[in-house]
């Protein structure tokens, strides 16, 4: 390659040179698209130099040519120069490497591989002034002419300058390129933001970032597939480009193509030529009638966790980027955000729906314990009806009767005579107390819901206790102590109740209590209850039945006397009184010493 020149010439009309360069610095500044900057540059400087042909080119990072700007060049010729210029051995990859003029004045000079695409020109003389654009991408002008020798000193001085207006114009354009990008690239992540709060419907978020990735990125194809942790499959859940609709739903194992290798190391993969690559799979192409070529694929994350994978297929112009890659993961990381937000709406509608339904049976249910409590009452009402008139009435005329009998003016009675009125009198006796006892737990089961709570000093229910008690212990002879302490507090308490509840501790002690023994009623006051014990020293309990004591008819004895007691209703209605009140009741015993029942009611300031 030569680089020598003819004997200077004298710049011919150099302030219409200098005129016309300014004129053309004017024209690039007024435009940012690269296209019209070569053209107006080059249209100049073939203009001034009265050359017959030129082009601009710009060199990607692969060194492929791109025609920017030509003018009287066919176009089957620059394909075949296009292809020549990728050469090695070609004169204008060296410029570009040397970053120095190209100054070809006669045929000699041309390289071979520059001479089989020059002849079909019959170019004599050539130059070229390779420059530099942003992005890491190399220019050259090239000015060609049929003549040898064709160039002066002052034509390379005016060129030089047409190169550097050309430099300028297309780096103006770059950088507004690159904001243009950088915009659109906001506009996008803006408006995956809008989507992700103004829907919580899953397909309508899936469907727009589809639209926006193929929009924003430009490419022929996009798809987003959600990860199934148990199953360790990827799912196909929205799709973009022609013929691939029927990829919704189809899924893919972890580790499987490119989308399974980014899902699977959970980083992002850019591939310019998937036939150069081993994972690339294939299948999917045949499913959709698509030739995939590049692949750019990043993963879906929310709080750290891999949720799915975003990939796009084959850029329409040009390469996938660094740039393309970071917007990509931009709008993923909103599709995420979006996705999740869409599935915890989800999941709380379900919730939601779950508790409504779980609230109407709820409903249905309260409804019908309503009911069958209703029936309940009835049937209780009914019972005490049967109970106080159907069975007391004929009772009633019974023991009339026999009183009756017993009357001297009706004539004395023998021996065998009277023994079987007074078995009849004793078993009409005990079943009176079975049907009063029957009828006051079923009075007490009536009344439960209808408590009266009020501030009663303790005091006034031991002393209710004691009066009411006092029968029972006289009748056996039993001496009933009681102890407490001085000024009780008043509490928060239904007083007929409770009373209730301590005599029919009272009523036990002494059905099991020998005559002329003792039962003891203690009261003491604890920094949150207050604590009543009836301790007596009967037969004691049996530790297996410790626990059955508080069920209704319960018996610890079939020879006990039968009655309230005899049917084991005093200490079911009595644990029913406290336990209503929040409080509990509680037994120790020892078999031939006695036992000690317990009570123990909460301070309280409030009705339970």
């Amino acid at each position: 390659m030569a680089t020598h020149m003819p004997s200077a010439a004298p710049m011919n009309n150099l302030p219409e040179r200098l005129r016309l360069l300014l004129s053309g610095a004017n024209a690039l500044n007024q435009s940012l698209n690269p296209k019209e900057v070569a053209r107006v540059s080059l249209r100049l400087a073939l203009q001034m130099l009265s050359l017959p042909m030129g082009l601009v080119l710009v060199f990607d990072r692969d060194h492929r040519p791109i025609v920017l700007a030509e003018q009287h060049l066919p176009k089957d010729w620059l394909t075949t120069f296009t292809t020549a210029a990728l050469s090695p051995q070609s004169a204008i990859r060296h410029a570009l490497a040397t970053r120095q003029p190209l100054i070809l004045p006669d045929p000699p000079a041309f390289t071979t591989a520059d001479a089989a695409s020059f002849s079909q020109l019959q170019v004599q003389s050539l130059v070229g002034f390779p420059f530099r654009v942003p992005g890491d991408f190399s220019g050259m002008v090239l000015l060609l002419h049929t003549e040898p020798h064709a160039y002066s000193e002052g034509d390379l001085a005016f060129l030089a300058a047409i190169v550097q207006q050309i430099s300028a114009g297309l780096r103006n354009a770059w950088l507004f390129a690159k904001t243009q990008r950088q915009v659109e690239a906001v506009q996008s992540v803006a408006e995956a933001a809008r989507v992700v709060v103004s829907s919580l419907d899953l397909n309508h978020i899936l469907t727009h970032i589809m639209g926006e990735v193929t929009s924003r990125l430009k490419t022929e194809a996009a798809a987003l597939l959600l990860l199934d942790a148990v199953r360790e499959e990827l799912e196909f859940a929205a799709v973009a480009g022609p013929a691939s609709e029927g990829l919704v739903g189809v899924r893919m194992p972890m580790g499987q193509g490119i989308v399974g290798w980014v899902a699977e190391h959970n980083e992002p993969l850019l591939v310019p030529d998937v036939s150069q690559d081993p994972r690339f799979f294939k299948g999917l192409d045949k499913d959709t009638a698509t030739t995939t070529q590049s692949v750019l694929c990043v993963p879906l994350r929310t709080r750290d966790q891999l949720i799915g994978v975003v990939e796009v297929i084959n850029k329409k112009r040009g390469q996938f980027s660094l740039a393309d890659q970071q917007l990509l993961e931009s709008l993923a990381s909103f599709a995420a955000v979006a996705i999740e937000n869409a599935r915890l709406f989800d999941e709380a509608n379900r919730q939601i729906e779950q508790a409504t339904l779980y609230a109407r049976d709820l409903s249905a249910a309260y409804k019908r314990e309503r009911q069958q409590r209703e029936a309940l009452d009835r049937l209780r009402y009914s019972f005490l009806n049967v109970v106080s008139h159907e069975l007391k009435t004929p009772l009633t005329v019974i023991l009339q009767g026999l009183e009756a009998l017993k009357t001297p003016r009706r004539g004395e009675l023998n021996l065998e005579q009277r023994e079987i009125v007074a078995m009849l009198e004793n078993q009409s006796g005990q079943l009176q107390r079975l049907i009063d006892g029957l009828v006051a737990f079923a009075t007490f089961s009536a009344r439960q819901g209808t408590m009266r709570f009020k501030q009663v000093p303790f005091d006034e229910v031991l002393d209710d206790v004691v009066a009411l008690a006092y029968f029972k212990t006289t009748r056996k002879q039993i001496t009933l102590t009681e102890q407490r302490p001085p000024n009780l507090p008043a509490i928060l308490l239904d007083k007929e109740r409770i009373s209730e509840a301590i005599v029919h501790l009272i009523d036990n002690a002494v059905k099991f209590s020998q005559e002329q023994s003792e039962i003891v009623l203690n009261t003491t006051l604890q920094s949150n209850n207050v604590r009543v014990a009836v301790t007596d020293h009967g037969k004691g309990i049996p530790a297996e039945k410790l626990d059955s004591i508080w069920d209704s008819f319960s018996q610890m004895n079939d020879t006990m006397e039968r009655g309230l007691e005899g049917l084991g209703l005093g200490l079911a209605i009595a644990r029913y009184i406290v336990e209503a009140h929040n409080g509990k009741i509680t037994v120790e015993s020892v078999v031939g010493q006695g036992s000690t029942f317990t009570i123990e009611l909460p301070l309280m300031v409030s009705p339970p």
